[in-house]
């Protein structure tokens, strides 16, 4: 009857403890703003339908449909939108109200994003792409991550500056930063692993302005 007792015990423990780490987990770091047809946010096999308004939770996988978008506004008033057929993941986000110190760290596999960085210091900002990292130093930017799905198809991705300073990092190690409004380069990575990046700074391609039109989203 005792070890009965104690196995009963234990593995309550056990589901508690599994209940307050699930709640550690989704820990809320924002809400929607804006959205616009199906967008999702997976947490721990969770998948669920953002709604207007809805919180988002740190390590939160947030997808958006055909002819779909969102807007987030993070507790720092860091802002981020995704245009159609994009896929990031919230890798990070710690902020402190009462100093305005912390960490921001997303990871964007596909699609279109603008971001707009908020009151979390600017050295602490991070954004990886498949082919580059992105160093936020106060900044208003648009990216367009391309999977590259065959051999004729690199992955890459597009950085255009609107305002402030982006420090990029190729795949290869090689770094850029962009300053002047307007100013976009293009970093791939082909099949086989080797890196390029457009340098120096040019402006926006026009198969990237097409994609970015995807960003004029409906404000609900």
């Amino acid at each position: 009857m005792i070890k009965m007792l104690f196995a009963v015990a234990t593995i309550g423990l056990f589901a508690v403890a599994s209940s307050q780490a699930m709640a550690v987990e989704k820990t809320t770091i924002g809400n929607a703003r804006i959205v616009v047809r199906t967008v999702t946010g997976t947490l721990e096999s969770d998948l669920r339908q953002i709604q207007l308004r809805d919180d988002i939770y740190h390590n939160e996988i947030i997808e958006t449909g055909d002819d779909s978008a969102t807007e987030f506004v993070f507790l720092d008033e860091t802002k981020l939108a995704l245009g159609p057929n994009s896929r990031m993941v919230l890798d990070l986000f710690v902020f402190d109200p009462a100093s305005d110190t912390g960490s921001f760290i997303m990871s964007a596999t596909v699609g279109v994003f603008r971001f707009v960085s908020g009151k979390i210091p600017k050295m602490s900002y991070e954004i990886r792409t498949p082919t580059a990292v992105i160093g936020i130093r106060g900044t208003i930017l648009s990216f367009i991550v391309i999977r590259g799905d065959t051999e004729d198809k690199p992955a890459k991705v597009n950085i255009t500056i609107e305002e402030g300073v982006a420090e990029i990092t190729s795949c290869s190690g090689e770094q850029v930063s962009l300053s002047r409004p307007g100013a976009s380069i293009t970093v791939s990575m082909n099949s086989d692993g080797i890196c390029a990046m457009s340098t120096p700074p040019v402006a926006q391609a026009t198969e990237f302005t097409r994609m970015l039109a995807a960003l004029d989203i409906e404000r609900q």
